[in-house]
């Protein structure tokens, strides 16, 4: 069988990172987004079908790798919708550890994961944990001063939403105003930027246009609470 030259690219990279388990691959990300779309679509069952023949695939790259990670992200957020907890917990530590050996500690890439686990854990009602991983988060970023307007954004909204289920409303209410602002300004379809000289006025992808309007709405059902 003909391996073409990029798959060959995409092999030697994978190579050339496994040591830190990071690696790129094609096929993965488009069985990725194959999942990713059932769940959205709400069909559970053929989502969790599609993510179990996308983690056959990404275990032969190595045990753990960032394809294994979103395996195991979306596996507790699937089993949630479907109101299976049995193991959810679980499916969230063996993220964490493998971001951990992914990333590293000190990473964004690890503070990301804790931020997704948050994020899941305010989903399940468990205010307090996902208070706690979203300030763990949060504070790995101060340290390595990786804290950036983005993660500030994320940040706020999840812990917000942990804040309000704790019953601290004022204090999320606070906390949110400070990035009103940031999420306003981005929640647009068309951006202007500078190109060799020239001001240009460039539409965004759709899925970049989905994930801000999407924020901001978050953000604005969050000031509603």
């Amino acid at each position: 069988m003909k391996i073409s030259s990029s798959c060959t690219v995409v092999v030697l990279i994978c190579l050339l990172v496994m040591q830190t388990g990071y690696c790129q691959n094609k096929k993965l990300d488009k069985a990725l987004v194959k999942a990713d779309g059932y769940y959205k679509a709400g069909s559970f069952s053929k989502a969790l079908k599609a993510l179990e023949k996308f983690k056959s695939s990404a275990l032969k790259i190595s045990a753990q790798n960032n394809y294994m990670l979103a395996y195991y992200i979306r596996e507790a957020r699937i089993n949630l919708a479907i109101g299976v907890v049995d193991g959810f917990e679980n499916s969230l530590t063996n993220a964490l550890n493998t971001s951990k050996a992914v990333f590293g500690e000190a990473n964004p890439g690890y503070a990301s994961t804790m931020l997704d686990v948050s994020d899941i854990y305010n989903e399940y009602g468990n205010y307090r944990i996902a208070r706690q991983y979203v300030e763990q988060a949060e504070a790995l970023l101060k340290n390595t001063e990786q804290l950036n307007e983005a993660f500030i954004g994320r940040i706020a909204l999840i812990k917000a939403e942990a804040m309000i289920g704790q019953g601290f409303s004022n204090d999320a209410l606070e906390l949110l105003a400070g990035v009103e602002k940031y999420f306003a300004s981005r929640a647009v379809e068309k951006e202007t930027k500078v190109e060799n000289g020239q001001i240009k006025t460039v539409r965004l992808e759709d899925k970049e246009i989905y994930a801000r309007h999407n924020d901001y709405a978050q953000f604005k059902t969050l000031m509603g609470l």
